[in-house]
């Protein structure tokens, strides 16, 4: 329903004449222009600062990969841009809050199977095992495991004597 239906039908719910309604009229548009130079008038640096505090968001890809390891989100956090040093901080702050048990068990820590770039072994802790995977992967290496492993067709093939026709 258009603006102007909507002042007519007050004009007829209201038994209101033209000059009622055409007073009402300017008393909206006078209100709306004063609105608008508020509006206008406003400091940029304050719609700056309201917009900064409304959106966060990582600061980097590794940022967000690691804040997912650790289990947080942009909520967990009052910074706009969050760094990987930041997601370091609240861990150990959680860590110091959470009592430590004392138990026999020995944790077993696999390495990683990935490799660098420089081509030798990944020095991380393996954390992930993918669907499918026969290897530990840190988060890293976990996303393109299958170029660190062997498939199995070609594993058979390796542990398959050679075949000597006569």
């Amino acid at each position: 329903m258009s603006l102007e239906n909507k002042f007519n039908d007050f004009k007829t719910k209201h038994d209101l004449d033209d000059d009622a309604i055409a007073e009402i009229l300017k008393i909206f548009n006078e209100s709306f222009i004063e609105l608008a130079h508020k509006l206008l008038n406003t400091e940029v640096k304050e719609v700056k600062k309201i917009e900064k505090t409304e959106y966060k968001k990582w600061a980097t890809k590794i940022a967000a990969e690691h804040a997912a390891e650790h289990g947080l989100s942009l909520d967990d956090f009052d910074k706009e841009k969050i760094t990987k040093k930041d997601i370091d901080e609240l861990v150990k702050q959680r860590v110091k809050t959470v009592p430590k048990l004392k138990t026999e068990k020995r944790e077993i820590k696999v390495k990683c199977h990935g490799l660098t770039k420089n081509g030798e072994p990944c020095g991380k802790p393996g954390t992930e095992t993918p669907e499918g995977s026969k290897n530990c992967f840190c988060f890293r290496h976990a996303m393109d495991w299958k170029t660190y492993e062997v498939s199995s067709d070609s594993d058979e093939e390796l542990h398959q004597e050679p075949i000597i026709s006569n």
